[in-house]
């Protein structure tokens, strides 16, 4: 088993890259989907509140495969069949199978970060907001001044989970024939027989990648935690 690591270590170490690229994005996406979702279902428009608690309905029900399928071969396939004139051309970047996964997987767990930062938000006390609106601030400025970096502080901890879940999940990337780190796994087991030291390779990488990020998070976790770094607020 050593000698097979050693062997095919550089192929599976690039495979990881792939994926972590690809987890990066994909969660880049959704917390600019999440943050969007989690503002509009504290708007009064009731419209824009019907529309953001059925997109976290919907994306949260769908299975991040079979969103995978529907984005790569289903949007594209549809878009030719429409005859819509400029569907082609608005679906033809999901030809590219990175740009398609990293779209699935962005809009899949845009869901789940909408809740995480809906949920962080109301747990920041209201008095914060009145504050900051009784000295002049407009309501973006105090959102993004006095809200929003409080609420970012409480949900790093579901977020650094949710980040984890995204990188295991590429894995599903591989049936559309990314060539992340378990497609890497797949093509050394075609290629040597070797099933076993093949997909037990790929899990020691996951298994390693997993504890590093999860060292990493709780470093930060604790930084943000030290007196009177998380305790500021707009009164003193």
């Amino acid at each position: 088993m050593i000698e097979f690591a050693l062997a095919y270590a550089p192929r599976y170490f690039m495979g990881t890259l792939v994926g972590l690229g690809l987890t990066v994005f994909a969660m880049a996406g959704a917390l600019v989907l999440g943050l969007l979702v989690a503002l509009g279902r504290q708007s009064r428009s009731r419209v824009l509140r019907a529309i953001c608690v059925s997109y976290v309905a919907v994306f949260r029900g769908v299975p991040p495969l079979v969103l995978l399928y529907v984005v790569y071969f289903g949007l594209p396939a549809w878009a030719v069949q429409s005859g819509i004139p400029g569907m082609v051309a608005l679906f033809s970047p999901l030809d590219n199978r990175l740009a398609s996964a990293t779209l699935a997987f962005a809009v899949n767990a845009g869901a789940y970060v909408a809740e995480i930062l809906r949920a962080s938000m109301m747990a920041v006390p209201a008095d914060q907001m009145d504050a900051a609106r009784s000295i002049g601030m407009t309501y973006p400025t105090a959102l993004r001044r006095i809200l929003l970096p409080q609420a970012f502080r409480i949900a790093f901890p579901p977020l650094g989970n949710e980040f984890i879940i995204i990188l295991k999940g590429t894995s599903l990337a591989s049936v559309i024939g990314v060539t992340e780190l378990m497609r890497t796994a797949q093509n050394v087991a075609a290629a040597t027989f070797l099933n076993l030291q093949a997909y037990l390779l790929a899990a020691f990488f996951y298994v390693a990648l997993v504890i590093l990020l999860q060292g990493a998070s709780t470093l930060v976790e604790r930084r943000l935690r030290r007196p009177g770094d998380h305790d500021r607020s707009l009164i003193v």
